[in-house]
């Protein structure tokens, strides 16, 4: 990449469903201060007014895929599909429910200079389904802020790669902020496809580790919708028992090269999983008036070595016997809350 010549960046959209939140997304694409891109949208058999609203928009760097409804569990080929008919050098990742700050691409694209670097990422910033954003830090993010550099740029190479298979590192990278060279990214096959209900990002950015260094940029390039009926939220449990049979499997797999200490240390911290998953289980329950589901989950979660954790699941307990949800306290603690758009 030469510092005259501009490098077109495809922008890969999967949407499902996402007709109240699809037109933000593009329209935060649209305010991009770098204009050499193109927005490759494949909506995968949406019921509601998803493609409506895109060809409500007539700029001719927006694209329209539509195909028959695949799921979730073929992500993956939906990510590929796109990439074949993506024409840039570089890759972006904005599903239909996310969005982005102006001066995310004018930011990200010169790290690309060196040849060396085929994934950039930086800071996500959550927002609920109304575009509030949370005002708080999130956990992800103070703890990326004690990472030495060696992974937060993986350099040498693979000195990611232990911690993108453990449990931290499942939200080490949020895919709206991400980056990525298409050289590299074709080099491992595309977007990696395993077996279940997976998210595409974590499998991805593990195989980029190995071939190349990584970019961290300090500050929000990416906003994350948090709602009651985001992928995430609904395939929750099934995400993180595929992720954690993914991030074992791979931890012993010669490819990925872990040291004894590194597979113990990827081995543990899977073990402390399932706590944080049955909180937001519980929080859900709540929020849909599924008090006894939500006391179930809490109970479980109390069981956390997190003491914070086990303070919010005793509260979200004592909350579901006066039926209360905990989003109002969530929004006070100045996060993104989970509330149900009306209709």
């Amino acid at each position: 990449m030469s510092g005259d010549k501009k490098s077109l960046v495809s922008v890969i959209t999967p949407t499902y469903n996402h007709e109240h939140f699809v037109g933000a997304c593009i329209e935060s694409v649209l305010a991009q201060t770098y204009s050499d891109w193109e927005q490759i949208i494949v909506d995968d058999g949406s019921s509601d007014r998803t493609c409506e609203v895109v060809r409500r928009y007539g700029d001719p760097r927006i694209r329209l895929i539509e195909q028959p409804h695949q799921g979730i569990e073929e992500l993956a080929r939906t990510y590929n599909h796109a990439l074949r008919e993506a024409k840039g050098s570089l890759i972006a990742i904005l599903e239909g429910d996310d969005m982005w700050p102006g001066y995310k691409l004018s930011t990200m694209v010169p790290v690309f200079e060196d040849v060396a670097t085929v994934l950039s990422f930086g800071e996500v910033q959550d927002v609920d389904e109304k575009g509030v954003l949370a005002e708080r830090r999130s956990r992800t993010s103070r703890r990326r802020a004690r990472l030495p550099n060696s992974i937060l740029f993986n350099d040498p190479v693979r000195s990611a790669t232990s911690y993108l298979l453990s449990v931290s590192g499942q939200s080490f990278i949020a895919p709206s902020t991400v980056l990525i060279r298409r050289e590299a990214l074709e080099e491992i096959g595309g977007f990696q496809d395993v077996t279940g209900v997976c998210p595409v990002d974590i499998p991805t950015f593990a195989r980029l580790s190995l071939v190349g260094k990584f970019h961290y940029l300090p500050k929000v390039l990416g906003y994350r919708r948090q709602h009651v009926n985001s992928a995430t939220v609904r395939y929750m449990e099934a995400m993180t028992n595929v992720a954690r049979k993914f991030a074992l499997d791979a931890s012993v797999d010669p490819l990925f090269g872990l040291t004894e200490f590194e597979r113990r240390s990827v081995e543990e911290s899977w073990r402390n999983a399932e706590y944080s998953a049955e909180f937001w289980l519980g929080r859900i329950c709540l929020l849909r008036g599924q008090r006894k589901e939500a006391r179930r989950h809490f109970r479980a979660a109390m069981k956390a070595r997190d003491s914070l954790m086990v303070l919010a699941s005793v509260i979200g307990w004592g909350l579901s016997w006066f039926h209360f949800h905990m989003e109002g306290l969530a929004r006070l603690a100045g996060r993104a809350t989970l509330l149900e758009e009306k209709t």
